[in-house]
């Protein structure tokens, strides 16, 4: 088996075993988009009230009216991109960040860059992003000129076999989008390690389901890192000063054999994209318990949803509250069938609704 199969799926199965979850109560509906899509990307609000965001199976950006039910293609998937390629063009747009003003950045999974849009949908140029940290997206940024890095190579090794493989901390990256420097601001928690078998192939691999650190960023720079060991939220202010979060108790999970079969067959599913064989032998490490939290976003205001992890596939979910003193502050339980996608203004709360024949659609939602 080549390399690549086993980095990729070790990406995969660190993220599929957080898939988000549904939950019951909490929140209201207020409005949804009449058509459904394959798999959603986070969702990003925009001055008008429309909402922009991606289809990640079928490849495409989009932009809706949750009034009128309207939505447009914005740009062109295409099936190759040369260099040089117009910014409207992109071949798997998979997450959309908001920019200073209304201005977008959606990032290519495919392509390894980010475009520039306006607020009517209209591409602007590709972002000139310092290339740091090996070729891998970069997701996070604030409004006042800066996008984040996780340092993921610090994990996988950089493809140097003098690097070591198990780093202390792994370092996220700010990177001037002007200027190009590069400092860390923050470092998370190394992942558990453990032996992973792709075919006849043996390495180390990240664990299942063992705790790991979020980070997060504000459009003003302050940033955020919730700790999977000690379930808080520190916060980094803007001039580098931290506010360490209240830690909270919580009560493990179990990770069931239906838990191991569900990541592994999504991993396979997954795969697909990146070759790998489907008959090939798979065997992951996994933790003997879940996390306090899989998945963790901002509102843009501060307070930081981190999503606890299911008992079962379809059981219902809850989203604890931290503000941004690092204080827990309440419990949110979303819609059955609805999963967090993000934020908007006057206290919205978007989410991903599952719909007829395993599709979503987007939702807004207030709290009741």
């Amino acid at each position: 088996m080549k390399l690549q199969y086993s980095t990729a799926t070790f990406l995969l199965a660190a993220t599929l075993a957080c898939t988000a979850a549904e939950s019951q109560g909490g929140l209201k509906l207020e409005s949804k988009l009449p058509t459904a899509y394959g798999l959603l990307s986070n969702v990003v609000e925009l001055r008008d009230g429309r909402v922009v965001f991606a289809d990640t199976k079928d490849k495409l950006f989009l932009r809706a009216d949750l009034k009128s039910g309207k939505v447009d293609t914005l740009g062109t998937r295409v099936d190759s991109l040369r260099p040089g390629a117009p910014a409207g063009q992109y071949r798997f747009p998979g997450w959309v960040a908001h920019l200073a003003g209304d201005t977008l950045a959606l990032v290519d999974f495919s392509a390894i860059r980010t475009t520039r849009w306006d607020g009517q949908g209209r591409p602007i140029d590709v972002l000139p992003i310092k290339d740091v940290s090996g070729r891998t997206p970069v997701l996070l940024y604030d409004t006042v000129g800066h996008g984040y890095k996780i340092d993921y190579q610090a994990v996988l090794g950089g493809g140097d076999p003098g690097r070591p493989l198990r780093p202390d901390s792994i370092p996220v990256l700010r990177i001037g989008l002007k200027t190009g420097a590069v400092d860390t601001v923050a470092r998370l928690a190394a992942p558990e390690y453990g032996d992973a078998t792709f075919g006849e192939q043996v390495q180390q691999a990240a664990k299942v389901f063992a705790p790991n650190d979020h980070f997060g960023v504000l459009p003003d720079g302050s940033a955020w890192v919730a700790r999977g060991h000690d379930n808080r939220v520190d916060w980094r202010a803007p001039n580098g000063t931290w506010r360490r979060g209240d830690s909270k108790a919580y009560t493990k999970l179990p990770v069931t054999q239906a838990d191991k079969e569900r990541v592994l067959v999504q991993v396979r599913e997954q795969g697909k994209q990146f070759g790998m064989p489907q008959d090939l032998r798979i065997d992951y490490p996994f933790a003997d318990n879940k996390p306090p939290f899989d998945f963790a976003l901002s509102r843009p205001s501060g307070e930081v949803w981190l999503q606890r992890p299911r008992t079962q596939e379809d059981a219902p979910m809850v989203y604890d509250i931290v503000d941004r003193q690092g204080k827990w502050r309440a419990e949110i339980t979303f819609p059955a069938g609805a999963a967090l996608a993000g934020f908007g203004r006057d206290g919205a709360v978007y989410g991903s609704i599952k719909v007829e024949g395993g599709r979503r659609t987007i939702g807004r939602f207030r709290l009741n």
